[in-house]
């Protein structure tokens, strides 16, 4: 697997001798997430075949340039595809080309294909219309009760599609291409829809040989970022139609890329790398554009539970990159088992709050270290903030630490996140508002079966608790230690967040114990969800990481996280 940037878009190239090349096209939103690491043991699977594959991300997603609010989105996507299958095509110098697209990703390669005049093999798996994806964009974020700020455009779990992107999304519908997209086709169909046999008969008369199949095993596929879990059976059936009478393989080395890849913005130049035990972990290096002070540390990112580097609605890539205008470089990484990097040995993939991940991150601090970066600040997200956390505490590089709504304090065997969702706890306060409403009750009592002790918020019980858990648990231990050793902690939770219940087990209502606890700041955001998804909920989080940086004299800091007074702070 090699790093490559082409026209300001990211990818992944999986290298192989054969001289038909695949280009992958990925789903968009919260289906890009649930299908990323999929999406990576699909293209494993065709270069073990014999064939180049490139996965990429899209203009204004991922690792690439842009954003959601850039004018021209749809079109961008599609001229996405055909540089990925220029850049491919001419690097490797490949005879063939093939694409496969997933969902919405299936019609862009579709539109691109039927451009370029046709490729020579094409798999689209559950295809939809731009105007079905929107429509069930909007049917999901109606359910989820997800506010729409801009009546114009829509949004749902920090995916936006502007007006235009919308309008432009009426027009992009596989059954009505005026030209074949390719000479065969195998078409994966969703079981649970209507449609298919309607774009079947379309490719089918446009000239095109089509092999139409179920795709039953289409909503594991769309669990997957959840559970852990990759479909292995239409992976199989992909690769094996697609390396059917493949050009015979060169028997030289395949060309390589010439150039480094590196993608220049207007604040950062950002580097794909691999880094530790076998070059098996993935990352970006996200650097200033300009000057950078030397002693200033370099900052961590680590995953937000099972996603990948980018973080949730790109959360970490907005970071990264804000940080970079303010001088300050960072390492946004894919934990082993997880994202971009290699499974852990003897571990099924999708575990998170693994105590053997301590041990990646050790070697992002050791890569960061090679660079002259020895001091660090470790920023996480949900299990990234528990992995933060018991990083600080093993390795003395850490400087400091940003946890953002801890799941958990603790660190173990590892679990899917869905495994672990079954068994989280609200604060009790939650549990207190939904008893008046008679419908909540069942739910209410099952809890209360299971965890008496969190449930009823009475003065006895919490006495208990707080007796209990004050002075002698781990979680305090360790926060005593990065304290005494100077180590800063910034810990930030969003209002209502179900992580809320794990703070007052262990800390008490509100977190009281932290009050007083020398090198610990505590704050709560009001309007924020447990990924900080909003815009306003990501303002203000930026503020507080900009103080937390930089001293805030309102704080228990002296001075700086690297040392500087405030006052001599430009």
């Amino acid at each position: 697997m090699r790093p490559v940037v082409f026209d300001e878009c990211f990818g992944w190239l999986h290298p192989a001798a054969g001289r038909r090349g695949v280009v992958l096209c990925s789903p968009m939103g919260l289906e890009a997430y649930c299908t990323h690491r999929a999406w990576r043991a699909l293209a494993k699977r065709l270069a073990a075949a014999g064939l180049p594959t490139l996965r990429f991300d899209y203009p204004g997603t991922g690792d690439s340039r842009g954003g959601d609010d850039d004018p021209g989105r749809v079109r961008a996507w599609i001229d996405g595809v055909h540089a990925a299958v220029r850049w491919i095509t001419n690097t490797l110098e490949l005879q063939e080309v093939a694409l496969v697209g997933a969902r919405l990703g299936a019609a862009l390669a579709a539109a691109a294909a039927a451009e370029r005049g046709g490729v020579d093999r094409l798999v689209l798996l559950a295809p939809c219309s731009g105007a079905a994806f929107a429509a069930e964009v909007r049917a999901m974020a109606r359910l989820a009760g997800a506010p729409q700020l801009d009546p114009d455009a829509l949004e749902f779990n920090g995916f936006r599609l502007t007006a235009q992107t919308l309008a432009d999304l009426t027009a992009l519908d596989p059954a009505r291409l005026a030209a074949a997209p390719a000479a065969r086709t195998l078409l994966l169909a969703r079981t649970d829809v209507r449609g298919a046999a309607s774009l079947a008969g379309r490719l089918s008369g446009l000239g095109a040989a089509v092999e139409e199949e179920p795709f039953a095993d289409y909503a594991a596929l769309m669990r997957s970022v959840e559970r852990g879990v990759v479909p292995v059976a239409p992976l199989e059936r992909v690769a094996a139609w697609l390396a059917a009478d493949a050009p015979t393989a060169r028997a030289e080395p395949a060309p390589r890329p010439a150039e480094p890849a590196r993608l220049a913005l207007p604040s950062a130049v950002e580097t794909p790398v691999l880094f530790g035990p076998g070059g098996g972990l993935a990352g970006v290096w996200s650097e200033p554009a300009g000057f950078a002070p030397a002693d200033r540390p370099a900052l961590l990112l680590l995953p937000s539970g099972a996603w990948h580097h980018v973080g949730f609605a790109r959360l970490s890539v907005e970071i990264a990159r804000r940080l970079a205008a303010h001088g300050y470089a960072s390492l946004r990484m894919d934990l082993a088992g997880l994202g971009d990097s290699a499974s852990a040995a003897g571990q099924p993939d999708g575990l998170i709050y693994r105590r053997g991940s301590i041990a990646d991150t050790r070697a992002a601090l050791d890569w960061l270290e090679a660079r002259g970066r020895r001091r660090c600040v470790v920023l996480g997200v949900c299990a990234g903030a528990a992995l933060a956390l018991h990083t600080a505490l093993e390795d003395e590089r850490v400087a400091g630490q940003v946890m953002i709504n801890p799941g958990l304090f603790t660190l173990g065997d590892g679990a899917t996140a869905e495994a672990l969702g079954r068994d989280e706890s609200h604060p009790a306060a939650f549990y207190l508002a939904q008893l008046g409403d008679p419908a909540n009750w069942p739910r209410v009592v099952r809890e209360a079966a299971r965890r008496p002790g969190r449930l009823l918020d009475v003065p006895v019980a919490l006495l208990r608790r707080v007796r209990r858990r004050f002075g002698g648990s781990a979680p305090h231990a360790a926060f005593r230690r990065l304290g005494a050793r100077g180590v800063r902690t910034l810990l930030v939770y969003s209002a209502h967040d179900v992580s809320l219940g794990e703070l007052e087990a262990h800390f008490g209502p509100g977190g009281a114990w932290f009050a007083g606890q020398p090198g610990v700041r505590l704050e709560t955001l009001p309007d924020a969800d447990h990924n900080l998804t909003g815009g306003a909920a990501r303002d203000a989080f930026h503020r507080l990481l900009d103080a937390y940086l930089a001293g805030d004299p309102d704080g228990d800091a002296v001075g700086a996280i690297d040392g500087t007074p405030c006052a001599e702070r430009a």
